[in-house]
């Protein structure tokens, strides 16, 4: 899965670093931008590790709505990218984000984790989501949620030291398209808006 605009670029986080094109969710984007600081001393008080989002019920479970579904596989989605970002390799990773990412994202999305990797870097903590609504229509789905990074950064393996820089901002508006695919919903695009939003 990558964030892009509709020109393909992938947008910068407002007041943080520049990103380049085909980035993850803009979390690799950022991860990139702390690697470049990787030396530095976690001499700041740092956010708590946070929660990844919880995981999908399994079919044993209570039925689910359709909507819940959605929400549940968006949410997935970012703790299988913290999860990949982990991994520190490709297959493994592809195993982990097969079951959340559109096919047509893997590669670009594999391509900026081998930059993370080969930058020593892998995820501490993880994305919060606070999705405000879901509309499906046919194989179609659009959640808008009001995304808070500020408890996912990345962890220095060379260092051993949580990079304090790296971590995202909280309330970041997007608007995130995931498609039917195989009996599941897996994210293919994620469109921010630059109005902040409240959880």
């Amino acid at each position: 899965m990558y964030v892009h605009n509709a020109d393909g670029k992938l947008p910068s986080a407002p007041g943080r670093w520049p990103q380049s094109g085909g980035l993850a969710a803009g979390l690799a984007g950022l991860a990139l931008a702390a690697a470049a600081c990787g030396g530095q001393s976690a001499g700041v008080a740092l956010p708590h590790k946070g929660t990844a989002p919880a995981r999908q019920a399994d079919a044993s479970g209570p039925p689910r709505s359709p909507r819940q579904l959605v929400a549940g596989a968006y949410q997935g989605y970012w703790r299988a990218y913290a999860a990949a970002m982990t991994a520190s390799k490709p297959g493994r990773a592809r195993h982990i984000l097969a079951p959340y990412e559109a096919p047509s994202g893997m590669p670009t999305l594999i391509g900026s984790l081998r930059r993370v990797w080969a930058a020593h870097d892998v995820a501490y903590g993880g994305a919060i989501t606070h999705v405000k609504s879901v509309h499906i229509t046919g194989s179609s789905a659009m959640v808008h949620d009001c995304l808070d990074l500020s408890h996912f950064g990345v962890l220095d393996t060379a260092t051993g030291r949580v990079v304090p820089d790296s971590f995202g901002l909280a309330n970041l508006n997007y608007y995130v398209t995931l498609e039917l695919s195989g009996g599941r919903w897996r994210v293919s695009n994620m469109q921010p808006v630059e109005v902040p939003c409240k959880p």
